[in-house]
């Protein structure tokens, strides 16, 4: 073999097995893992907040539907819907002509009535004398304190019609019994209204202040909603708002939607949180339920199911190929973190995002199964706040 074979032989050979060394080196590149993005265990709070849907509600006796008491025709109705009307308030008025002239006439009869009673009252005095005196029959005397006592009654009775024809012309003025605002007028200028029959809603008056909420809570987590719990919601007119309350009580009835069972919680609504919300509106709700503070917390992005196991990768120069897997004992869940019983420490960069060995895609944190939000019941009856 000539020099010139041998050099070209042993070129050949060297690149032969630095192509294998490469495609070797290549494929462990491979299959390393790589962080993508990174995060901190560190103390702080963890929440453990019930998700749920709930629906703004007025609150029993904050809507007041306003009818008539008394029969005639209405003759001006002074309000229409939005006015803000306050207690006393007249909001409609029923003509009163014919009531007028009844309690004139009663007047007139209560004039005759007293009249009648002054006589008598004058003239019993004379027959007792008359009587003292043996100049007048003891019958005369009983007679004249029968009349007496009847127009004292006759009189009684006439000022009584006339108190109840008062009482009845004042039913002609109809008021708001409550502060609110008007949310319905059905009342119509020369409408009949008949008194005794089914009473008509001419009015209906909202104290927007007074609300509640209910919240619709799962069968599966409504052992752990108990009174006083806090509670945050949002509504879609007001998304950058974050309202507050607690849990006031919680129902024992279920309520079955779309083959699910829920329970019903009561929350009262601020007074001056009312302001930003009406009734119906759709809420989305969180229940707190647990609270820990000052505990070791990891962002619930840096957990990840592998193989079945919860696992988090942390950065470590020290670990083959900069990255350790550890499967920590976890303590309350929280929304965005969770704490940390066991297998970090305070001050672990933590993979938020990385790419498995080989694979394409990063491994994403495996989301807790999301229950359906209940449709939000479109009634007006309530229970008693």
């Amino acid at each position: 073999m000539t020099r010139k074979k041998l050099l070209l032989y042993s070129l050949a050979l060297l690149l032969a097995v630095g192509g294998a060394y490469f495609y070797v080196q290549k494929g462990r590149a491979a299959k390393q893992t790589k962080i993508l993005a990174t995060a901190r265990v560190e103390r702080g709070g963890v929440r453990r907040v019930l998700e749920a849907t709930g629906i703004i509600k007025a609150q029993v006796g904050a809507s007041v539907k306003i009818g008539a008491q008394a029969t005639g025709a209405i003759s001006r109705v002074f309000v229409r819907v939005g006015d803000h009307v306050k207690k006393g308030q007249v909001v409609a008025e029923i003509d009163a002509r014919e009531l007028r002239a009844q309690r004139a006439e009663a007047a007139a009869r209560l004039k005759l009535a007293e009249a009648k009673a002054g006589y008598e009252s004058i003239n019993l005095p004379r027959h007792q004398s008359l009587v003292r005196q043996q100049l007048e029959a003891q019958s005369t005397l009983d007679e004249a304190v029968q009349n007496f006592r009847v127009a004292r009654a006759d009189a009684e009775a006439a000022r009584a019609a006339v108190g109840t024809l008062d009482v009845r012309i004042s039913y002609t003025k109809i008021v708001s019994p409550i502060d609110g605002v008007v949310s319905q007028v059905t009342a119509q200028e020369g409408e009949t209204v008949v008194a005794g029959l089914q009473v008509a809603n001419l009015v209906t008056v909202l104290d927007p202040t007074r609300l509640e909420m209910w919240i619709y809570v799962d069968e599966t987590d409504v052992g752990r909603v108990k009174p006083g719990l806090p509670v945050e919601f949002r509504v879609d007119s007001q998304p950058e708002r974050l309202f507050k309350g607690a849990v006031d009580r919680v129902y024992p009835d279920p309520e079955i939607r779309d083959n699910i069972v829920y329970y019903k919680a009561l929350v009262t609504v601020d007074r001056a949180e009312a302001a930003f919300l009406r009734p119906e509106m759709t809420t989305q709700c969180g229940i707190v339920v647990d609270t820990r503070e000052g505990v070791l917390t990891v962002p619930n992005q840096a957990l990840k199911w592998v193989a079945g196991r919860q696992t988090v990768f942390v950065a470590d120069k020290a670990a083959p190929g900069g990255v350790r897997r550890v499967e920590p004992k976890l303590g309350l869940p929280g929304l965005e973190r969770s704490e940390v019983l066991s297998g970090l420490s305070e001050g672990d960069e933590v993979a938020t995002q990385l790419v498995l060995g080989g694979e394409e895609k990063p491994v994403e944190t495996k989301k807790a199964e999301e229950k359906p939000a209940p449709k939000p019941a479109n009634t007006s009856g309530k229970k008693g706040s």
